[in-house]
């Protein structure tokens, strides 16, 4: 699980990352890249900082459609408490970001990913009502979870910045929290 975690992280750090559109991610002068980080910013470091914003950005944009849009009670209380916790990360994890030097800009955008939430899921999501949305967003917000779990035990093995590596313990730990409370959830 370690050499997958880590294997994940390395893969994005080099610009391994599937896209929905019909070309694939390439990397141009203008990508930022570890060596644009401050010293203490390692490729492993950089690059699960620009993916876990993002990530945590989008899984709230899905959870904050749960009050319009969820037919259950459980799942509007479930997409509530998650947001909570990751808006507070989210913060933490914008503000590591500026420290590395990083832009706000996500490079992932329109990456298809493990626990990403992409802008079609999003749409599918806003057209969703009910028991459909109810499925699809469950669906969603456990994969982000799960894969927060993995990407931060990547980050924690092989990340140089001791902040960014704390901030990945307590992302990991909610992401199992949440992963736990959200299996509970029909």
């Amino acid at each position: 699980m370690r050499r997958q975690a880590l294997g994940v992280v390395v893969a994005l750090a080099m610009g391994g990352c599937a896209t929905t559109g019909p070309g694939t991610a390439t990397p141009s002068a203008a990508t930022p890249s570890a060596a644009d980080a401050p010293a203490a910013f390692n490729p492993t470091d950089v690059a699960w900082l620009q993916l876990v914003v993002p990530m945590t950005e989008n899984a709230l944009s899905a959870a904050r459609l749960a009050p319009d849009h969820a037919t259950s009670t459980a799942v509007r209380s479930a997409a509530d408490a998650f947001a909570g916790p990751q808006d507070r990360l989210l913060v933490r994890l914008r503000a590591v970001r500026d420290r590395a030097g990083l832009p706000a800009s996500g490079i992932h955008s329109g990456h298809r990913m493990p626990g990403m939430v992409t802008a079609a899921d999003l749409v599918a999501l806003r057209t969703d009502r009910g028991p459909a949305f109810d499925r699809r967003l469950l669906a969603l917000l456990r994969a982000h979870a799960a894969q927060l779990v993995v990407l931060s035990r990547g980050e924690q093995a092989s990340g140089a910045d001791t902040g960014t590596r704390e901030l990945a313990r307590d992302v990991g730990a909610e992401g199992a929290r949440e992963t736990e409370a959200l299996a509970k959830t029909a």
